[in-house]
């Protein structure tokens, strides 16, 4: 148990650091910025130096986000800090509530006293942000031709979205001149058939990039009727018309991205498309495989087929030619007993059993002695031969 005539190191650290508050609610502070540690939560981790000393200190993202630059090693900068003690080490540190570069000073608050006035109209209202197209066909872009990053912006959508068509609106991006070339794309812009516009130009110092904070530049954008991207400056530089726009593009190539997302995203949309129906088609063509195997299980076997028939095709010719040799044997039988019926009918038999034929002087048979005279020639034949004869006599035969 502590002792109550003690008190703890955390005790001690809040003590101080209330004290610090109390006393030093607010100092202006002009420094040089030797080491910058931006974490993964955006809070900015610094060291802060002069000639004999250092000092550590913490700028969080919110008041980070509004600086408007990264601040490298070396650089000058105007300050308005809150001291105080990191309690659970004990370390002293300031906060930085606002940054500037040196000799910035007067800028960087008309940006603010903008913002603020601007922000209260509502000009920066969510609310207000126009719907993006699903797919975009032709796009504007507000730039000086001469800058660095509309290359790498025409670049970036020639890659990305190559069917995209793109028109340049060419004005000033910086200088006295540049606000009022600004308002005379931007408006030229509204009376053209654009999906979206982006705005755009590369990196630079607060003044390098003041045409962008300008009132007239910030109207003209919120007055646009299609949707607007900002792509102004570097990742860490943030203007007004970052503010006004529909959507804030890190870098010129990021709104160049953000145009192409939807082509993009059809691109997919087909590619997954594509890989669907070949799975389809894949899938049929394997039922097809699988009914067609089917069928040919179904099927009799063509060759199986062919050797069935050409054995019967054999055994019917068998069975024709034993029919045929069948039916020519028993003609030959039948031939054979006409043969024997017409030899034992025919005049040779007739004769071999004693009977004669003869034939009279015109060489026809005699079948009667009608019509014969006396010393008629007449021929005969018997069995084993023939003779000449003449009639001597006639006499006629009574027929019993």
């Amino acid at each position: 148990m502590q002792d109550p005539g003690f008190i703890s190191v955390s005790e001690l650290n809040r003590l101080i650091a209330q004290a610090l508050a109390r006393h030093f609610p607010a100092v202006s502070l002009q420094a040089e910025v030797s080491q910058l540690t931006v974490a993964a939560s955006g809070h900015w981790y610094l060291t802060l130096k002069d000639a004999q000393a250092s000092v550590k200190a913490v700028m969080f993202r919110r008041e980070a986000d509004l600086v408007g630059f990264v601040p490298a090693a070396g650089t000058s900068v105007e300050l308005v800090v809150a001291p105080g003690l990191y309690e659970p080490r004990g370390e002293f540190q300031v906060r930085i509530v606002q940054m500037r570069r040196v000799g910035q000073g007067g800028l960087y608050e008309a940006f603010l006293r903008l913002k603020h006035k601007l922000e209260t109209e509502g000009l920066f209202d969510p609310g207000r942000k126009r719907a993006w197209p699903t797919r975009l066909a032709h796009v504007g872009v507000v730039t000086s031709l001469s800058a660095a990053a509309l290359r790498d912006f025409l670049i970036t959508l020639r890659h990305r979205a190559p069917r995209l068509k793109v028109t340049i609106l060419a004005s000033l991006v910086q200088g006295q001149e540049a606000p009022g070339q600004l308002v005379r794309a931007l408006e030229r812009a509204g009376e053209l058939p654009f999906d979206a516009l982006a705005v755009i130009r590369g990196g630079g110092s607060l003044e390098d990039l003041w045409a962008f904070n300008t009132e007239e530049v910030v109207r003209a954008v919120s007055r646009l009727k299609v949707p607007v991207v900002s792509g102004v400056g570097h990742e860490t530089d943030v203007t007004l018309v970052d503010f006004v726009a529909d959507h804030r593009a890190a870098t010129p190539t990021a709104a160049a991205a953000w145009l192409a997302r939807g082509d993009e995203q059809a691109m997919a949309d087909l590619q997954a498309a594509q890989q669907t129906l070949k799975g389809w088609m894949l899938t049929r063509l394997r039922q097809a495989e699988q009914r067609l195997d089917r069928a040919q299980a179904s099927l009799p076997d063509p060759r199986k087929t062919m050797r069935l028939n050409r054995l019967r095709f054999e055994q019917s010719a068998q069975a024709l030619a034993l029919a045929r040799q069948r039916w020519q044997t028993g003609l030959r039988h039948r031939i054979q007993r006409l043969a024997d019926q017409l030899d034992h009918l025919g005049p040779t038999a007739v004769l071999a059993r004693g009977y004669a034929m003869v034939t009279g002087p015109n060489g026809q048979v005699l079948t009667s002695v009608v019509g014969l005279q006396p010393k008629s020639e007449l021929q005969v034949v018997l069995s084993d031969g023939e003779f000449s004869a003449r009639v001597e006599t006639l006499s006629a035969q009574r027929r019993i």
